[in-house]
């Protein structure tokens, strides 16, 4: 994989704002249209990966310690949470299989209550996802610091969470919308 930190001409840093993200691509991607180059696809790209904290920190490693291998181990309290996280994704799939077989208007307003639940129990799933994530992603600053005494142990190990937690994020996104949609 190439740097995408130095594609886009910024410090390998898990600290990055997205603001300066966004105006380092946007400052690369003006260069690209005005040179002809044909890079821009690797800078869409390093946008993309620096943009997200969760591939951020997993480019950050490859970069910064190519020779560590992620943990991909789930610790307890995830384990925890994905047991509550399963129920209500099948719930929620239930419903919406129900809703796309209802025929009738009447038979499609029976199941609002249902939907509200399962807004409701969808969401509160997404907060303790981000409550989880935010554990992690807080501790950027700490990851950096031992980096600098070439300790990457804890940074590794927060990969393979921060991916599950990402997953899982995006699978109740993807059912909050389609509640919100029916």
């Amino acid at each position: 994989m190439t740097n995408p930190f130095a594609i886009l001409g910024l410090p390998e840093s898990l600290l990055l704002d997205p603001a300066s993200i966004e105006t380092a691509w946007r400052g690369q991607t003006r260069d690209v249209s005005t040179s002809g180059d044909e890079s821009a696809p690797d800078q869409n790209r390093a946008r993309a990966l620096l943009t997200d904290p969760v591939t951020r920190l997993a480019a950050w490693l490859e970069v910064k310690a190519p020779s560590i291998i992620p943990d991909r181990a789930i610790a307890p309290a995830l384990m925890d949470l994905f047991a509550k996280i399963g129920p209500v994704l099948n719930q929620t799939d239930s419903l919406l299989a129900r809703h796309r077989q209802a025929t009738t208007a009447l038979a499609r307003a029976l199941l609002t209550k249902d939907a509200i639940a399962a807004q409701l129990a969808v969401q509160e799933m997404l907060q303790q996802i981000q409550a989880a994530k935010a554990t992690y992603l807080d501790r950027f600053a700490d990851f950096e610091e031992a980096a600098g005494h070439e300790d990457f142990t804890a940074a590794a190990a927060a990969v393979g969470p921060l991916k599950f937690l990402k997953k899982w994020e995006e699978q109740c996104r993807e059912r909050l919308l389609a509640l919100i949609s029916t």
